[in-house]
């Protein structure tokens, strides 16, 4: 075994070798205004139209919120913005141009009875009383089916092959297989699905040169960022085309964003900020300053997932096509660095194993916790640096070794959420134990209500009989007092919550050390051509909207 030196003269010796085997236009510079590699697919025209489709909707009306709906409809908006106003693009939404209605949505001024909320809650589920449906106002193109897809993906097919094209898709996911948990899946109209493999094919038989985006901000949206190996299946090699992608989370975790609710500003989901970085504006029409981390003057769809990490105040850890083959290739990685003493400095610790929980894999990395902060700096690029920065200053970290504080932090915060979770337990058992004695006495006077559809069930909901309900649950403040144990739990919920955004932002934290050290590590494996591999996806995931 070698050792390893971190000098500045070792890095170069490293990646020469890639500046010279790579096209013209690929570049690495300290530089902060040259320091994001630039397209090495110059030979694109910049002027060509892209292939957008727009996809999503929910799998049925029940699971078609009004949210998914506005997204498309804020994509729609800042077309002229993000110079997609004469590009082609296709939208498939839900049932399409159906009349029947696919959208559900809440509106706070609607009205339930107190008699229909009782019985809801007493016999039924008050989740979703107040819900309404319509139809879509989109005037899409077609339904969400695997048809439209097949469909878009053959006009790629006969299209320019170096036309690049872009998938964005709003809408809800599923998990992965019990063997092949990357393989997850999203949902289209009628409960039909694709998934990770199945996409894999439809990619794959466009011609090898031809440059797609994905940007998928469903639940379990993280397995598509396997899209870049063989099958979907992240142990078989990596596939050398131009595919690259923005997912909202990882591939274990639900996503943010899905509500029936129609006020718009309370809507915060992965692609809200994502398109917001690209355009400078937000889905409100206020003016933001868009993210430039290289300050190169312009922003890249990197820097635009780099800003939803920073900024996004939700459930979400973003992940892009970089982070998954990094983690491929370090887990495979079977050089095992020894150095001496005497050499520790700025890489100098022992190498050591490190589980990342996320993948499940042992990475031959230095141990996050040995490395401090100036080092994180040091081998930063300058997206990850910008979401290094943005998010510690957010958490006011102080520490100058990260990953030791927030291991802290993170253990902290579970403790609080416990604490929390136990109250939370001592309210809804209190609820369900009053809801059951009040059960019980309504029974007593209209056994009927035991069958929701029973018609003496349609007389107490319509006439003078809600009054002996109303007398009822009157009687020693029953319903009084499941209304005020259901504030405490609403309360305790909304505690837990905010933890868990925290707790949210420590993880995406951790991920960006994990980011940055594992990159160090592919420079100084002498991995020469996985680091041009590397190099050659980022410079996809780097792209800006004029080259698109």
């Amino acid at each position: 075994m070698t050792a390893v030196k971190t000098t500045l003269a070792a890095l170069l010796l490293v990646i020469l070798p890639v500046i010279l085997s790579c096209p013209k236009d690929t570049k690495l510079s300290e530089n902060k205004n040259q320091s994001g590699i630039k397209n090495n697919l110059s030979n694109i025209e910049h002027n060509e139209s892209a292939q957008i489709l727009i996809l999503g909707g929910g799998y049925s009306a029940l699971g078609n919120q009004i949210s998914l709906e506005s997204n498309v409809k804020y994509l729609q908006r800042i077309k002229p913005i993000l110079q997609f106003e004469e590009k082609i693009s296709h939208t498939y939404f839900a049932d399409g141009n159906d009349s029947g209605r696919d959208i559900q949505f809440f509106d706070p001024k609607f009205v339930i009875p107190e008699i229909n909320q009782i019985m809801a809650e007493l016999f039924g589920k008050s989740n979703g009383l107040a819900n309404q449906y319509r139809s879509n106002s989109l005037n899409p193109d077609g339904s969400s089916s695997v048809q439209s897809v097949d469909r878009w993906f053959k006009l790629l097919k006969n299209s320019d092959a170096r036309e690049k094209s872009l998938l964005y898709f709003t809408g809800h996911g599923g998990k992965g297989e019990s063997k092949k948990l990357f393989n997850t899946s999203i949902y289209l109209w009628n409960n039909a699905k694709i998934r990770v493999s199945e996409l894999v094919k439809k990619i794959e038989s466009l011609p090898k040169q031809k440059p797609i985006i994905l940007v998928m901000v469903q639940c379990y949206s993280g397995g598509f960022s396997n899209v870049i190996f063989r099958e979907g299946d992240p142990k078989k090699e990596f596939i050398e085309r131009p595919t690259a992608g923005f997912f909202s989370t990882l591939q274990n975790r639900v996503a943010a964003g899905c509500t029936p609710d129609i006020r718009e500003e309370n809507y915060h989901e992965y692609s809200t900020y994502f398109w917001e970085a690209l355009s400078g504006r937000s889905r409100l029409g206020k003016k933001i300053t868009k993210p430039d981390y290289n300050g190169d003057g312009k922003t890249s769809l990197l820097e635009a997932h780099s800003y939803v990490s920073i900024h996004s105040n939700t459930i979400d850890i973003p992940i892009k096509t970089s982070d998954t083959l990094l983690r491929k290739y370090l887990s495979s990685t079977k050089t095992e660095t020894k150095v001496k003493k005497e050499n520790e400095g700025l890489t100098g610790k022992l190498i050591q194993k490190i589980e990342f929980a996320d993948q499940n894999k042992t990475l031959s990395v230095q141990k996050l916790e040995q490395v401090n902060k100036s080092e994180f700096l040091l081998w930063a690029t300058p997206e990850e640096k910008a979401v290094f920065l943005g998010l510690s200053e957010n958490l006011n970290l102080k520490e100058e070794y990260p990953a030791i504080e927030i291991k802290k932090l993170l253990e902290d915060l579970k403790k609080e959420k416990e604490a929390i979770e136990k109250e939370r337990k001592k309210a809804t058992d209190q609820k369900n134990k009053f809801r059951e004695e009040l059960r019980k006495k309504i029974k007593g006077v209209f056994p009927e209500v035991a069958n929701p559809f029973h018609p003496v069930v349609s007389e107490i909901l319509s006439t003078e009989k809600s009054q002996s309900i109303l007398k009822i649950i009157n009687q020693n403040d029953y319903w009084k007092k499941i209304l005020i144990e259901k504030g405490k739990i609403k309360s305790f919920e909304n505690q837990k919550f905010l933890l868990e955004k925290k707790e949210v932002k420590l993880m995406r934290l951790r991920r960006c050390l994990e980011n940055i050290q594992m990159l160090n590590t592919l420079v100084e494996s002498h991995k020469v051509e996985q680091l041009k591999s590397f190099l050659k996806l980022q410079d996809l995931e780097r792209l800006t909207l004029d080259q698109l």
